[in-house]
């Protein structure tokens, strides 16, 4: 027994040792790996300036992580974080909404193992609106600095782990989704993989549309209560076109004006609540139909009924703290005069919105997504996810539509385009996130999956979550709220359809199909 005892101690003290020299080397490495990323400020050069990297500790599911900022050409700032352990060699990088003016998204996917990165574009957003008065910051905004933060984050990742980045993609949604299609247009070999939601493909044509709707808002405001009404009219009216009745209109082009009468909203004599005046019937009106030039050409498309009480139509058309008391579409007429600022014929309140778009081509080019040819993007590879709300405010959904048939021409019709990107739209989605659709999904296992095993995404879970709070977007309470359920979304041109058996909130039981 007294020898049996001797030679467990013995085992015992064998696995200690082990155990304590595997312990000294994981915290040899990690002290190397910590020195290495406090080193990264060495990358410093005439074009970069790299602060040294500072070791965040795991924590609020997050794991430990290298963390270095830079400035790329004295404004371009940016951020990097980069797992400590178990990097899959792939890098996301988020390319920021709005005006940008932020560092974006760095953190999300970092326990999944990937490196993050994302850039201001060259402003913050402190400055307001000044850097549409620099043509060198407007550049930075419109595609330099996404570019240039992408060249600079690849080379920290490559000198942290010793290696290149395997796998290069990016997000991003509105302008974020415009600066995505910049990068595979006019950078093709930064990504492997691109995801652009609801992308500001033509400022030209935003900023006109928004200038259109500000004024007629400004004559005959439409209200909370007002957006209430079209809420509960539009989906009575159309909620079940297709078959089901679960408070989602899944292709709002079929609720024409024809099925949503507005008329029968006017308020009658006397009343004052309930109902909508001309002037606002008139607003409203104007907002559905699509915007036509003298020709009778279509210059803009309308927002289709639905979900108008989920915050969206409110927070760009009505005055927020965000913007400092102004709304969104109201700032457009500032952006356009200080675009235009070199032309000392344009005045602004003379500017027709339907008929003068040519005069402002020139200067918004620089912003603007014009080219249909993915040819560079697609030849190496690359792969690209478009996915677009059906109650999108700012960026109404036939513009997506419009610019994947401009794609598919410029590349070899429908089938060949399928081949390297797909649009994926929202049932009842308002711009990028929200409302009463499923409108959260995981884009990015689909086009990982798309990328690296060639398995193209023909369906995409969305869900329902219930209510959510955004910074920007407040839905009416008094809107018929959804039940959280599943969905599955389709690549254009087909739909979510349900077989006809089975709980209708549970994707199973509904099929991918054409028209």
């Amino acid at each position: 027994m007294r020898t049996l005892d001797l030679r467990i101690v013995r085992n015992i003290s064998q696995l200690t040792v082990a155990a304590l020299l595997m312990a000294f080397g994981f915290v040899s490495a990690q002290a190397d790996m910590e020195t290495e990323c406090q080193k990264l400020y060495r990358l410093t050069d005439i074009s970069h300036a790299i602060e040294p990297g500072i070791l965040v500790a795991a924590g609020d599911g997050m794991p430990a992580h290298c963390r270095v900022r830079g400035v790329v050409n004295r404004a371009i700032r940016f951020e990097v974080r980069l797992p400590m352990a178990d990097w899959n060699g792939r890098l996301m990088f988020t390319a920021v909404g709005g005006g940008a003016g932020v560092i974006g998204d760095t953190t999300s996917l970092l326990a999944d193992g990937f490196a993050m990165a994302s850039t201001d574009t060259g402003h913050e957003i402190s400055e307001g609106l000044d850097y549409y008065h620099q043509p060198e910051a407007l550049i930075d905004y419109a595609y330099r600095g996404v570019h240039l933060a992408t060249l600079a984050s690849k080379r920290v990742i490559a000198q942290f782990y010793g290696r290149d980045v395997e796998h290069a993609y990016l997000t991003g949604c509105s302008n974020g989704g415009r600066a995505a299609l910049m990068e595979a247009i006019r950078f093709p070999a930064d990504y492997d993989g691109i995801i652009a939601g609801a992308p500001a493909f033509r400022f030209q044509e935003f900023a006109s549309w928004m200038i259109a709707m500000h004024r007629l808002q400004s004559a005959h405001p439409l209200t909370d209560e007002s957006l209430l009404l079209l809420d509960n009219a539009s989906r009575q009216a159309c909620d079940g076109l297709d078959g089901l009745e679960d408070g989602v209109i899944d292709d709002p082009r079929l609720c024409t004006a024809d099925v949503l009468d507005l008329d029968v909203l006017a308020c009658a004599e006397g009343q004052t609540e309930g109902c909508l005046t001309e002037g606002q019937i008139a607003t409203a009106r104007a907002h559905y139909e699509d915007l036509t030039n003298a020709a009778g050409e279509v210059v803009s498309y309308g927002v289709p009924p639905g979900a108008e009480a989920a915050g969206d139509w409110a927070f760009w058309m009505k005055p927020n703290e965000q913007m400092d008391g102004v709304s969104p579409i109201g700032l457009m007429e500032d952006i356009l005069t200080a675009l235009m600022r070199f032309e000392a014929d344009f005045n602004v309140d003379e500017y027709d919105p339907a008929e003068d778009r040519d005069q402002i081509a020139d200067v918004t080019s620089p912003l603007d997504v014009r080219s249909g040819d993915l040819s560079e993007f697609r030849d190496r590879g690359g792969k690209l996810l478009m996915y677009q709300g059906w109650n999108d405010y700012p960026l109404r959904p036939q513009r997506a539509i419009d610019y994947l048939a401009k794609v598919e021409r410029s590349m070899g019709g429908a089938e060949a385009t399928r081949d390297f990107l797909r649009l994926f739209m929202v049932p009842s989605m308002t711009h990028c996130a929200g409302g009463p659709g499923p409108w959260q999904a995981d884009y990015v296992k689909p086009l990982v999956a798309w990328r690296e095993e060639g398995k193209a995404p023909e369906r995409i879970i969305g869900e329902q979550p219930g209510p959510v709070d955004f910074d920007h977007l407040a839905p009416d309470a008094r809107a018929v709220q959804p039940n959280r359920f599943t969905r599955p979304l389709c690549p254009y041109p087909e739909y979510a359809k349900y077989r006809g058996e089975g709980d209708q909130n549970d994707e199973r039981n509904f099929d991918c199909v054409s028209p």
